[in-house]
């Protein structure tokens, strides 16, 4: 069995008020390493409470670490401490998480139309992802537990996709229907705050927006650089015309 926690960014939008981009960010971790990368989460955040001051009970929230919005304990902490913090953060995932798998869903929204479901887009290609994955370890089963979202919507789509889930095989030029049975159950929602995993998944997100946009007065951070130490977990297969995997349509 796998879980694959997921956390999205950016609104999906097509509006002129709306982000320009949005993106979902997977991190599969083995059942039996559950408790495993508990423990090191665990350690880790302790580390960081000895160095920097921060509470092992208050959330890591990675746009916060740049620019405070909320989180009003991060205020004791200085701006260059908290980017390192993400710094650490980026350092450690691929260490805590040494046997996890990340899918990662990098959406330029320009190139949809308004009449496109940029969310439900995204979503169908993760969970497509995630079941391609179980699949091929010798036809495992997975949950979704996911931050705050649509569930509902991302409910309906996943009941579809386990009946009707039509992929396009260019070779045979037509579509076959591909069901995505071994995601078990309906999607399962957990509130950040209260889950190690769903925050590094926010971190992993952030992280892969700083990547993909880089903001000029960030440079001298080189915030940009960081989502690059995660890449022996990333999950390459999962686009292969993407040297990271990233699923961009």
């Amino acid at each position: 069995m796998h879980i694959m926690y997921v956390d999205e960014s950016g609104d999906p939008g097509l509006n002129t008020y709306s982000s320009k981009h949005f993106l979902l960010n997977g991190l599969i971790v083995p059942q039996d390493d559950w408790q495993k990368y508990l423990g090191r989460l665990k350690a880790f955040r302790k580390s960081l409470k000895e160095s920097y001051g921060l509470n092992q009970r208050t959330e890591i929230h990675a746009s916060e670490l740049i620019r405070i919005n909320k989180l009003e304990e991060y205020k004791k902490i200085r701006k260059t401490d908290r980017i390192k913090i993400l710094e650490l953060y980026s350092e450690q995932i691929p260490v805590i998480f040494d046997k996890a798998r990340v899918i990662s869903v990098f959406f330029d929204k320009a190139n949809f139309t308004g009449k496109q479901d940029v969310q439900e887009i995204a979503w169908n290609r993760l969970i497509q992802r995630f079941d391609n994955f179980l699949k091929m370890s010798v036809n495992d089963k997975g949950i979704i537990i996911a931050d705050d979202t649509e569930s509902k919507k991302i409910i309906r789509l996943l009941r579809k996709m386990r009946v009707y889930n039509p992929i396009l095989r260019r070779e045979q030029g037509e579509a076959i229907n591909h069901p995505t049975d071994n995601v078990l159950e309906d999607l399962f929602e957990r509130n950040s705050k209260d889950s190690y995993f769903i925050q590094t998944v926010d971190v992993l997100a952030h992280l892969l927006y700083r990547r993909e946009i880089v903001k000029g007065s960030l440079r001298k951070y080189r915030l940009e650089q960081y989502f690059d130490n995660v890449e022996p977990i990333l999950l390459k297969e999962a686009c292969k015309n993407d040297d990271f995997g990233i699923v961009r349509k």
